[in-house]
């Protein structure tokens, strides 16, 4: 059930097509530091972030790819939310811009003001300048991997060396083979994560098609 945010409020831009202005978001962003707020158009909640460079930040948010690598190490309530929905079910706002040693101060206003359901924390803390641990490093190197994260893995490797993929259409059943991912979507004219991501998922891209490795 879709949840009602009382708070009205008017942000200083607002993408209601985010993944297709992406390219726009980049442009009007670059080198601002500021807040955003990823809204979910069924459930109604929403998250706060914060960033030096809304640019650098958002076009990680805006890739499939680091969303689906992030979320197997991570919990993070809006990445898999955004994989959940899927961008065309998320509009963006910029809340404010502002100098960078502001942004903890202003992060925390609008997590007050607004109460996001995906922000697990409610207290804003500093991330700039922290480093891990050794043993916290160590971790990281020696983490064993599940067996989906390390088929994911492979499967990464083998469409970035090239490897043939087959793009079906599931209305005329007209398949169309690529020599490589990039070459699909070079032809489509979209992003190389976008189509990663569907890859062998049995889901169809656009409602349409299927892709899969050869």
């Amino acid at each position: 059930m879709k949840e009602k945010n009382n708070v009205n409020l008017m942000p200083i831009k607002s993408y209601s097509n985010c993944y297709i202005q992406r390219k726009q978001i980049y442009k009007e962003n670059k080198n601002k530091s500021g807040i955003y707020r990823w809204n979910n158009l069924v459930t109604g909640k929403c998250y706060i972030g914060s960033a030096i460079n809304l640019t650098n930040r958002l076009y990680n948010y805006l890739s499939y790819k680091f969303l689906i690598r992030e979320t197997r190490y991570n919990k993070s309530l809006i990445y898999k939310a955004i994989l959940k929905y899927n961008y065309n079910n998320f509009s963006l706002d910029i809340l404010k811009y502002c100098n960078s040693n502001e942004l903890i101060k202003w992060e925390q206003y609008y997590i007050d003001l607004l109460s996001p359901k995906y922000n697990k924390l409610k207290i804003v803390k500093s991330s700039i300048g922290f480093k891990h641990s050794p043993e916290t490093l160590l971790k990281f190197k020696t983490r064993k991997l599940s067996t989906e994260a390390l088929n994911n893995l492979r499967l990464a490797k083998s469409l970035k060396s090239g490897h043939p993929i087959i793009i079906i259409n599931k209305e005329n059943n007209c398949k169309k083979k690529y020599i490589s991912i990039h070459a699909a979507a070079r032809n489509l004219d979209i992003d190389y994560s976008t189509l990663y991501y569907y890859v062998n998922k049995n889901k169809l891209f656009r409602g349409i098609y299927l892709i899969i490795k050869e």
